[in-house]
């Protein structure tokens, strides 16, 4: 199996970002309208290691938005907390960041890891020996105990399906996607046109 890793995924390094601790077990508050959990913890915990959760509510649009807001017009607002130990990351306006920020937090390296196929979709019964060969390689590709941690598995993606998926990885964690774009596909071969040299000389 051939991996690659991904060097150009770089995180927000912005000095202005907003990180508000929390208390362990305990989520962080206030937030205006409820709270939804993005992902609720998969599987067993081990105790004490922190993992990656992603907390979403909806924003009132007469509220002002820190600076690690990307994009103020959005309406829903996203931020990564820890459980086990009550770090909160940066209030962001795109899923993807907020995750980005948790893994971060809870499994520092994440972004020299190995870069794998995406995947096999859970078809029918016949896509389990697929899944179970993919997930047997992507654990021989990664550190030993990774997984067992909930650590994230890296995809290679391609557009639309670039949003970071949680329980994807093996061990429960998130698929982080890598994005690359489509191979160009190549125009057909075009003849140059034939011309009658009869029909010049009479």
């Amino acid at each position: 199996m051939t991996v690659e890793t991904a060097p150009h995924l770089t995180r927000d390094a912005d000095p202005a970002a907003q990180v508000l601790p929390g208390k362990p077990g305990a989520w962080p508050e206030p937030y205006p309208n409820g709270v939804a959990i993005c992902q609720p913890a998969p599987g067993p915990r081990l105790e004490g290691a922190c993992r990656t959760t992603v907390l979403s509510w909806s924003h009132d649009g007469q509220m002002p938005s820190p600076p690690t807001v990307a994009e103020p017009e959005r309406h829903i607002r996203y931020r990564s907390f820890c459980g086990a130990c009550g770090h909160a990351g940066p209030i962001r306006s795109d899923e993807n960041t907020a995750v980005e920020d948790g893994q971060d937090h809870a499994f520092s390296g994440w972004r020299d890891m190995p870069v794998l196929l995406h995947r096999p979709y859970d078809i029918d019964s016949s896509s389990k020996k697929a899944i179970t060969k993919w997930e047997a390689d992507a654990r021989k590709a990664y550190p030993q105990g990774w997984f067992e941690r909930g650590g994230p598995v890296l995809e290679w993606r391609t557009p639309p399906g670039t949003r970071h998926v949680p329980g994807r990885a093996p061990g429960g964690g998130y698929a982080m996607a890598v994005v690359r774009a489509e191979p160009a596909t190549p125009e057909p071969r075009r003849e140059p046109a034939r011309v009658e040299q009869t029909s010049l000389f009479g």
